[in-house]
């Protein structure tokens, strides 16, 4: 029998008869007792809604804590090639085999837009020095001593790659990498839809013909394989392309393309300053159940983009961890004194539940005119819960 039913039987027990007097006198309890059933009915209605409420709403976020220590001082890879004169940008770090490697992009003076990046490779022995191998696949200078694999201009526009491991994937499409192409859409204007490629070594690559998706996203766009999701996490702005704020969108496909609208999951509010955007996203799975966010918030006012942090347990609901800058500008007059974005992708640490997180930094803002600007950086990020 429910609580309700017991409360009422409680309240309203069956008596024999009894006298006129007695019957007026129980008439007057029997109503002070409906009073009285009215009060604990609503006491106990408002307990089961209030549970069902918390049973069917978003249960509070388990937050664990988190820690960042062992950020680089001097940087591990700066820009110094010609093709780098102009900066080194977005890049994905990763450890196979116990090699580290990264793939980052890069600009020179002969910069026209984004769609002029070289795509570059870098190798480590152990994340902390790095090595550009001669691929001799893309000429530059007249030569092709280089460790770029793809230019950019010529293969029809690439910038914000990132590259992830998807080993469920057929062995020649084991590497992938999502990328923004700016071109001209029909019926006017220009955006950047989001393009794919394969790779079954991460060295040679090919490009998808179709975009994975027809929507405008200008930032390094995220995208990784989880179970069977493939998620990506895009730039949206809050009152159209171009327009408003920048914000962090979500979307999911289970094929490696025809991704749907993206939706807006994480943006400034009311409390955060009227000058901040969210300018990428850095979204990462630690492990099953655990995904955290590095979204660089850009403050038009000064000019400089500084790390904040969410968290979340299914990969598309997110938390802000605190309210807080995570990771501060460096000292004035160090590579990473006025802008910092992190990267998408953690590499383990040797102990349990720590990971290395590689960014990029700069001692430009964002609109500071760049001459050999960009150096990679790292940190590495404790989670206990």
């Amino acid at each position: 029998m429910s609580d309700f039913g017991k409360a009422l039987r409680q309240l309203d027990p069956r008596e024999g008869e009894v006298s006129p007097d007695c019957r007026a006198a129980r008439k007057r309890r029997r109503s002070a007792l409906r009073v009285a059933v009215a009060v604990v009915a609503a006491l106990l209605i408002g307990k089961w809604v209030m549970a069902q409420e918390k049973t069917d709403g978003k249960a509070p976020l388990k937050m664990p804590k988190f820690t960042i220590s062992q950020r680089t001082v001097e940087p591990l890879l700066k820009a110094e090639r010609p093709y780098e004169d102009k900066e080194m940008n977005m890049a994905t770090v990763m450890r196979i085999d116990g090699q580290w490697r990264m793939w980052y992009d890069a600009f020179d003076h002969t910069y026209r837009d984004d769609n002029d990046a070289y795509f570059c490779y870098a190798t480590s022995s152990d994340g902390v020095h790095w090595e550009r191998p001669n691929l001799g696949l893309v000429e530059y200078g007249g030569n092709k001593n280089n460790n770029i694999l793809i230019d950019g201009s010529k293969a029809g526009g690439m910038t914000g790659a990132t590259v992830f491991l998807d080993e469920k994937a057929p062995a020649g499409e084991r590497y992938k990498k999502v990328f923004a192409r700016g071109k001209k859409w029909p019926g006017g204007g220009f955006g950047w839809y989001v393009h794919g490629a394969t790779s079954p070594d991460g060295i040679h690559w090919q490009v998808l013909p179709e975009p994975l998706l027809k929507k405008n996203s200008d930032t390094q766009t995220v995208c990784f394989r989880d179970g069977g999701l493939y998620r990506l996490y895009v730039r949206l702005w809050s009152e159209g392309v171009f327009k408003g704020t920048r914000t962090v969108g979500y979307t999911e496909s289970r094929t490696f393309g025809n991704f749907p609208d993206p939706v807006e999951i994480l943006a400034p509010d009311a409390r955060d300053p009227k000058d901040m955007h969210f300018y990428n996203s850095a979204a990462t799975k630690l492990k099953e159940g655990l995904y955290v966010i590095f979204p660089s918030a850009f403050y038009t006012g000064d000019q400089t983009v500084r790390p904040h942090m969410g968290v979340s347990r299914d990969g598309r609901t997110f938390e802000r961890v605190g309210r807080d800058v995570v990771l501060p500008l460096g000292a004035p007059s160090t590579f990473d004194s006025k802008s910092i974005y992190v990267f998408p992708g953690a590499i383990p640490g040797d102990k349990p539940n720590t990971y290395w997180f590689y960014y990029d930094g700069y001692d430009i803002g964002h609109n500071g005119e760049p001459k050999y600007a960009g150096a990679y950086g790292r940190f590495l990020l404790t989670v206990e819960e």
